[in-house]
């Protein structure tokens, strides 16, 4: 390398490394905030970021899905009752729960859709607007509510849904549409305790949309307002589950339960065997047919009379012949024979031996009943 190359070469290095010094001056890194698909717990858990939420802002709240709790609330906190929850709402427990608000707890409910049977919008006289929701272009979709206690106006979703009070009107209400018919939340103040109904606030509070509006604003302003307990302790009833046909059984029969597993018991203690000595089978008060032609004809087999024994085959394979092959049985004897060998393929020999031949030996007479089952298979 020559001289020159060597100071060219040095002054490309120097201007590198003070573009490099100019860059790391001027240059900041910031952080970069960018949307990921949901994975797996938080479509699992729509209410994932709501849990997050209450738990950055120093509260506690707990998800359950057993409608039963709310026969054992603990006093004070806040119960965030989903939707679903008509056929685990009976009336005794609906007492206990509107019992546990009157003693100063609070409760934010979540409105059933239109046609949906709703007990506790029912016990507060409660009811949808029958006024129809705007054409899609013309519908408002943003709404402005005031809140007690709050310090802004807030901004959240404008939903389709909206409530009118009964008999009893609500102590505040907010989100009024600008046509008119209904809010979107309603409050009652209930002895010491609150009740809030709201409209579509699972879908304002979800994965989806807490983050977005005043969505998250508006459910710590609630709590601020109206819960007792401190941090706040929030427990979400959320995805009741249909009880089991034994739970239901226990819960609405379980005496009834108890009385049928008691008789089970006794008719499967009756009726089980009972293990233990053996015990001799009594003999019969008399001897069987085949006992008896068994015992004759080993008599018959140890005296030698085997022509006797075989009498009786052959006269049952002629009247099966007679049934089966009418044309060979009217045949005489010697052409008998023959007509079978052909049809079993048996000799001739053979079968004349079987139906006219002595039977003086064991092997004779066993060849011939041997010989008179073949045939009978034959036919």
């Amino acid at each position: 390398m020559t001289r020159r190359q060597s100071l060219t070469s040095i002054f490309a290095l120097v201007m590198l490394a003070l573009f490099a010094g100019w860059l790391s001056n001027h240059l900041e890194r910031v952080p970069a905030t960018y949307r990921e698909a949901p994975q797996a717990e938080a479509r699992r858990n729509p209410y994932l970021a709501l849990e997050r939420f209450t738990a950055r802002m120093g509260g506690q709240l707990t998800r359950q899905s057993d409608a039963r709790i709310i026969d054992r609330l603990p006093a004070g906190g806040t119960l965030f009752l989903d939707r679903q929850r008509a056929h685990r709402l009976p009336p005794e427990r609906l007492r206990r729960l509107l019992a546990w608000v009157e003693d100063g707890g609070y409760l934010i409910a979540v409105a059933e859709c239109p046609g949906v049977a709703d007990p506790l919008l029912d016990s507060l006289g409660v009811r949808h607007s029958e006024t129809l929701p705007e054409a899609p272009r013309e519908r408002q979709h943003v709404l402005e509510v005031k809140l007690p206690g709050a310090l802004r106006t807030l901004r959240i979703d404008a939903g389709w849904q909206r409530l009118e009070a009964g008999g009893r009107q609500p102590d505040w209400s907010a989100g009024e549409h600008a046509d008119g018919g209904g809010k979107q939340i309603l409050h009652f103040n209930l002895g010491r305790g609150h009740l809030t109904i709201a409209s579509e606030l699972d879908r304002q509070l979800s994965n989806q949309r807490i983050g977005a509006l005043d969505h998250a604003e508006l459910y710590w302003t609630l709590l601020g307002e109206h819960d007792r307990s401190s941090p706040p302790q929030i427990l979400l009833l959320s995805r009741l589950q249909m009880p089991t046909l034994l739970d239901w059984l226990l819960e609405n029969a379980g005496a009834a339960c108890i009385a049928a597993a008691m008789l089970l018991v006794l008719w499967l203690w009756r009726i089980v065997p009972r293990f233990g000595s053996a015990q001799p089978e009594a003999q019969p008060a008399r001897r069987e047919l085949r006992e008896h032609l068994a015992a004759v004809a080993r008599y018959l087999w140890r005296s030698g009379a085997l022509a006797t024994l075989l009498v009786p085959a052959r006269e049952h394979f002629r009247n099966r012949l007679a049934l089966r092959q009418p044309g060979i049985a009217a045949r005489p004897a010697t052409v008998q024979a023959s007509a079978l060998a052909v049809l079993s393929g048996l000799p001739a020999a053979r079968i004349t031996a079987a139906l006219d031949g002595r039977a003086d030996t064991p092997h004779a007479f066993t060849d011939a009943l041997r010989t008179l089952r073949d045939l009978e298979r034959q036919l």
